[in-house]
């Protein structure tokens, strides 16, 4: 009789046993799964935090939600700025030569010179200034011209020869020209152009006077007449 015959073949069938090896895998598998795993630990032998997903979710996503709205923010502020571009308007200063004047006469024992320049020219400064290192005070003024060159002045009545070299630049003296029965000393270096007229040559307040620049000839003619033709001259005249 078979064991298909027997009449408890079909309640009891023979067990398939698996292969060692699957077997032995299988176990070390088990074994493993119930090995307690060992947490990373730092240099220090502490415990590494570890985060889990949701949490690293909630940390970036407020992030994210920032860098967003800075982009948004800077598209906006790029578009009206476009939308608004500054207009083409280039600044000039222009002191009021005037003004400084008539608060200089206030510490001077003459009139501080407030020439009348043509309208396109802008004064770049009009100030009252110690040399302390010359120990001399001096009233200048300095104007951008048409041509947008140099043109300036320096007055005081108390010069020495160490602050009109420094006013000239050392210049070399190149001669003399009258202007208006005013005798100057002409010095030249490179493109610029001085005229210096000393105080005992000045007969209206014996202030010396060191006009220069980088002007050209017309514009710089221009400045030493209206310079001269103010001399002496109160602002309030």
């Amino acid at each position: 009789m078979t064991d298909r015959d027997h009449p408890d073949a079909s309640r009891h069938p023979q067990a398939q046993l698996p292969p060692r090896e699957e077997d032995e895998a299988g176990l070390w598998r088990h074994l493993e799964d119930d090995q307690p795993r060992e947490e990373p630990r730092d240099d220090d032998g502490a415990p590494t935090p570890q985060l889990t997903q949701s949490q690293v979710k909630r940390l970036t996503t407020p992030m994210i939600g920032m860098i967003i709205t800075m982009g948004v923010l800077s598209l906006v502020l790029a578009g009206l700025w476009m939308l608004n571009p500054e207009p083409d308007i280039t600044y000039s200063r222009d002191e009021d030569v005037a003004e400084a004047a008539d608060w200089a006469a206030s510490v001077t024992e003459y009139a501080p010179i407030a020439p009348q320049v043509p309208d396109e020219w802008s004064a770049n400064y009009a100030r009252w200034e110690t040399r302390a290192e010359h120990g001399v005070d001096v009233w200048e003024v300095g104007y951008t011209t048409e041509a947008v060159s140099f043109v300036g002045f320096a007055q005081t009545d108390e010069p020495n020869p160490a602050w009109v070299n420094e006013e000239t630049r050392q210049a070399r003296v190149t001669g003399t020209a009258t202007v208006e029965g005013f005798t100057f000393e002409t010095r030249e270096e490179g493109d610029r152009l001085y005229y210096v007229l000393d105080g005992e040559d000045n007969t209206v307040d014996g202030t010396t006077i060191i006009i220069g620049g980088d002007a050209g000839t017309e514009e710089f003619e221009t400045a030493v007449e209206a310079i001269v033709e103010a001399i002496g001259v109160e602002v309030s005249e």
